[in-house]
């Protein structure tokens, strides 16, 4: 086999860097390169003049690309048995697309079938397809053939992010931050996911939480957060993809309530008569500080009077209006953020 000179790296849209292999490494190993499905759309066309032969086409496409990007492509065109000589002369590969646009590579020998490489031009994701056109020679007659080939999502990507729960929580409580990746328009990315990322930040500094991985998904769960305002955001990234970055979701974190203590002393208390004035007195105390804010004092469970003012921890309502009956006396804190 002929030795064949091969394309030069061509660049990627996004800093990324695609490479074709060279003619010898293609055709040594085709079974592995090629990606033409198992039923194509067409048939090889028989020979259209007596006395010369037919030919079989085999092509597909290698290497990565997207919809609006070249999709390399490489093939042979080999002699139907018993047929001795190679085919040589030229193909023509139109992408089945707007336009139908058109390349037409020269055929190069090798010591069993003229092969080539050439370019399809997808213009949209999902099953594409190209016609591979023979054009013929003094042995061998035209013949053509349609490949399917798949044109994977991408490579624009939008990362997501949820905070489950979301808004304030307490210090030291659970939170799971999720992150999802998909192309622009919310569809699933389907390519090669080579160095597939997700990385999360706190204020631009790395979470740090235990962290599952999944397809273009990730979730990281932590108790480590301070209390602050935290701004949460999801960084995803792969070799063949743009970048992407997640919308910043907050979470503010407050300290936990600190523990109260609490007593209500009622004077006088047990029987007394219709009309006698009860002083109900409420006291709080905490080891974090003096108790500030205001009690709600209720007869049973019905509101009697306007929340009551702490003074140094304690707040006193009287009842006036006792009806005659049982009545329990209740003194309510409406708490603070301490």
């Amino acid at each position: 086999m002929t030795i064949l000179p091969h394309p030069t790296p061509a660049a990627r849209s996004g800093a990324k860097r695609s490479w074709r292999l060279p003619a010898l490494v293609i055709a040594s190993v085709l079974g592995a390169l090629i990606v033409a499905p198992a039923a194509s759309a067409a048939t090889d066309a028989p020979a259209l003049s007596p006395g010369r032969g037919t030919v079989s086409i085999e092509a597909g496409t290698f290497d990565f690309y997207f919809a609006g990007q070249a999709a390399s492509v490489y093939g042979e065109i080999s002699a139907v048995a018993p047929a001795t000589a190679v085919p040589t002369g030229s193909v023509r590969v139109v992408s089945i697309e707007p336009g139908n646009r058109t390349e037409t590579p020269a055929l190069l020998p090798s010591d069993t079938a003229g092969i080539f490489f050439s370019d399809a031009y997808p213009s949209k994701a999902g099953t594409r397809q190209f016609r591979m056109d023979y054009l013929g020679d003094r042995n061998f007659s035209p013949a053509s053939k349609t490949f399917n080939y798949f044109v994977p999502t991408g490579p624009d990507t939008k990362t997501t992010l949820t905070a489950t729960p979301s808004g304030t929580i307490t210090a030291g409580q659970r939170i799971t931050f999720t992150a999802d990746v998909t192309d622009s328009q919310g569809r699933a990315l389907d390519g090669d996911r080579s160095s597939e990322e997700i990385a999360f930040f706190d204020n631009g500094r790395p979470l740090v939480g235990d962290q599952v991985f999944g397809e273009w998904h990730s979730t990281i769960t932590t108790t480590r957060l301070s209390v602050r305002v935290h701004r949460i955001t999801a960084e995803s990234f792969a070799v063949f993809y743009n970048p992407s970055t997640s919308p910043t979701v907050v979470v503010t974190v407050v300290a936990k309530p600190a523990r109260v203590s609490r007593t209500l002393t009622v004077m006088p208390r047990g029987d007394v008569h219709v009309g006698t004035p009860v002083s109900a007195t409420a006291t709080f105390t905490s080891a974090a500080g003096t108790v500030t804010g205001f009690v709600q004092f209720y007869d049973v469970a019905t509101k009697v009077g306007q929340p009551v003012a702490l003074s140094k921890g304690s707040a006193t309502f009287n009842y006036t209006s006792l009806k005659v009956g049982t009545h329990a006396l209740v003194a309510r804190y409406l708490g603070t953020t301490k």
